[in-house]
């Protein structure tokens, strides 16, 4: 938030048929990357997980296939209708984000998936208790992400939907979880605000990101600024599917678009 591998046969086939010159011989780790790249982009998570499942057996300390592996099994718990099966693929994918950044600690792409994997087990799975702590490590994380890369799009994304999140509790709720459960920073120093400018940025270094569109178009509806609700769900439906959870997203904002009307 886990084997389509060419057959050893077929390889010697074909290493049989020329000769082994060093231009012949392709690394590994690169042909297996871009080969669950392929299919990830090609709205096969699952294929392009078990890939990467099969890499990071053989290679743990790949922190390309680590990453990617995180990203996946992220998808495959965002578009499982299942909640046993989602609470399973979000907790791979926090497990791998985590080794990820236990590989590379100072980098922001790192940060910003261990924020997105854990964001996503709070906000589908955990219960409040989980939610709170989830919450400040995810707050933590994403602090630490933008004060690397201020304009890293995924990071303010993250942050930009947390300040959403918290502030979309009642007041009562947010006094019961900062009073009786430590509820930290979110709690003290989310606002609407914050939601905007960082879901706003996020579109601005990554422009045509649907699930940016959602999140901001939420974000306005959630206030009752219609008008530009409606305009941030339009604009997500007008971009191309670029990751597998794409069509999920659309059809969510079309059934916003659907309650707006009426």
């Amino acid at each position: 938030m886990f084997l389509a591998l060419c057959s050893a046969n077929d390889s010697i086939t074909v290493l049989a048929q020329a000769p082994l010159t060093v231009p012949a011989v392709r690394p590994l780790v690169p042909t297996a990357v871009a080969t669950a790249d392929s299919l990830f982009f090609s709205m096969e998570p699952l294929a392009s997980f078990r890939r990467l499942e099969a890499r990071v057996d053989i290679a743990p300390n790949d922190y390309e296939a680590r990453w990617r592996a995180a990203r996946a099994a992220l998808v495959l718990g965002v578009i499982e209708e299942d909640r046993e099966r989602t609470d399973r693929w979000l907790r791979i994918a926090v497990q791998h984000a985590s080794e990820a950044l236990a590989l590379r600690p100072d980098n922001v792409d790192a940060i910003a998936w261990l924020a997105a994997a854990k964001g996503r087990l709070a906000q589908d799975i955990a219960g409040v208790r989980e939610q709170v702590r989830l919450g400040q490590e995810v707050w933590a994380l994403t602090q630490e992400a933008l004060a690397i890369d201020r304009n890293h799009a995924f990071a303010n994304s993250i942050f930009g939907k947390l300040n959403q999140e918290v502030r979309s509790l009642s007041g009562f709720e947010r006094f019961i979880a900062r009073t009786f459960m430590g509820g930290g920073d979110p709690m003290k120093y989310s606002s609407w605000e914050d939601a905007e400018e960082h879901i706003l940025r996020a579109l601005e270094n990554e422009p045509g990101t649907v699930l940016f569109y959602k999140d901001l178009g939420d974000t306005y509806r959630l206030q009752d600024k219609l008008d530009l609700a409606r305009t941030a769900y339009q604009e997500g439906l007008a971009a191309p599917d670029r990751y597998p959870s794409d069509p999920m997203w659309k059809e969510q904002m079309i059934d916003r678009i659907k309650q707006l009307g009426r």
